[in-house]
Formats: C-alpha cells, sequence, structure tokens
C-alpha cells in the first residue's frame, strides 16, 4: 500500500494555501513549494523543448504540458491541477486513488472559494475548515508501515477499549508497525487501524519521522 509523506496545496503563484505533514519533520512550506514551482517551471520548459524520435516526451508532462510527477524512485511528487491552484503530494507511489484524492481537494477547495481564488490577497483563514477534509481524504495512507508508535503515558490503559490492549502492550518505542503486526500474527493493515483509533484516543503517537531535505536532495 502506498504511503504519504506530506501535502501541500499551492497557489498559482507558488504561495502555500495548505500544508499536511504526514510522516516527515516539519519545514518551512514556502521552502517547498519554492522548490517545486522552479522544478516545474524547468522540466516544462526542457519537455516542451526535447523531441525523441519527433515526438514530445510525456513521461513527465499532461497533455496541458504541466508537470505531473518527480520520480526519484524510493519517493514520487505527485501534481494534480486546478483553475488557481495546484496539490503536490510527497508518496511511495502513484496511484489513481491517490490522483483522485488530490483532485477531490481541488474540487472541494474551487468550489468553496473559487472567487476567493481569482484574486487571493494572502489571508489563510479561509481555508481553515478545509484541514479536516483533508484527514478524511488521505487518512488511509497516511502512516507507513515502517514508522513507530509511541505510548502516550497520559492515557492510561483502562481508558482504551479492551481489544486494542494486545496492542498497546507490544508498544515499546523502539519497534515499527510492520514488526508489531509480525509479533501481534495480525496483517499489518490490521495494526495500523487499530493504531488509529488509539491515535484518536491520544494514547499513543509517532515520533520517528523524516526530514524533507531527504526527500528532495538529489541521490548519490
Amino acid at each position: 500500500m502506498a504511503q504519504l509523506y506530506s501535502l501541500y496545496v499551492v497557489y498559482r503563484d507558488g504561495r502555500t494555501l495548505l500544508q499536511k505533514d504526514f510522516q516527515i519533520e516539519n519545514m518551512e512550506p514556502d521552502l517547498v513549494t519554492g522548490f517545486l514551482s522552479a522544478v516545474s517551471m524547468f522540466l516544462s520548459d526542457l519537455i516542451g523543448r526535447i523531441s525523441e524520435d519527433g515526438k514530445k516526451l510525456r513521461t513527465l508532462e499532461r497533455e496541458d504540458g504541466r508537470l505531473r510527477i518527480i520520480d526519484r524512485e524510493d519517493v514520487k511528487i505527485l501534481l494534480e491541477y486546478g483553475k488557481n491552484i495546484y496539490v503536490a503530494v510527497f508518496s511511495t507511489d502513484d496511484l489513481p486513488a491517490i490522483r483522485d484524492r488530490m483532485r477531490t481537494l481541488i474540487n472541494i477547495m474551487e468550489r468553496q472559494h473559487g472567487e476567493l481564488l481569482e484574486n487571493w490577497l494572502g489571508d489563510l483563514s479561509h481555508f481553515r475548515e478545509i484541514a479536516p477534509q483533508i484527514d478524511l481524504l488521505f487518512r488511509p495512507y497516511a502512516v507507513a508501515e515502517r514508522y513507530v508508535p509511541v505510548r502516550v503515558h497520559t492515557v492510561p490503559k483502562s481508558q482504551t477499549p479492551e481489544e486494542l490492549h494486545a496492542l498497546l502492550d507490544v508498544i515499546d518505542g523502539n519497534r515499527s508497525i510492520q514488526e508489531l503486526a509480525k509479533e501481534l500474527r495480525q496483517p499489518v493493515f490490521q495494526v495500523m487501524l487499530e493504531y488509529f483509533r488509539l491515535q484518536h484516543l491520544q494514547a499513543v503517537q509517532l515520533e520517528r519521522r523524516l526530514r524533507i531535505e531527504v526527500l528532495v536532495s538529489p541521490k548519490d
């Protein structure tokens, strides 16, 4: 199953409207969107000039010529465009289901704020109510099986459902969700679902997180 690292909703001029970190340390969002804008402009121009056997290269562009994906093998930066905004998602895979959710998010924002986005003056408060919808749309891809859950001991075990106690008992802050699933002899997806329930109760959290520099830095 694909996992997401981070999501950005970007205005047409490169300013960040919304940011959601799933598995990376927080970073100044405008640095990321500046990177995306620069790469997008450069590659779109380059691809438009290069031909191979008389045909334009299509691996990185859409029919409208805009950049669609930056592929580093271990992480992919997916891009989908609306009229005045675009959405960028850092993901392990390029799946139709993820792109469907990206387009749904664009449609939500343009339906609710289309007039505002025609000439946005920089007030981010208009978009706060979109954040919970991002969580709902992308939650199935928000936790990677290799990440490590950590107990929040301010929430007693007695305040969590009994069917989740087996998972709580093996969470030690050192082993990943995948390793815990192996010990419990349960499918990884089942353990992820149980983790989501414990996270909703604020009994666990993820502390092992990637730095986004790892995702955008050149490979060795």
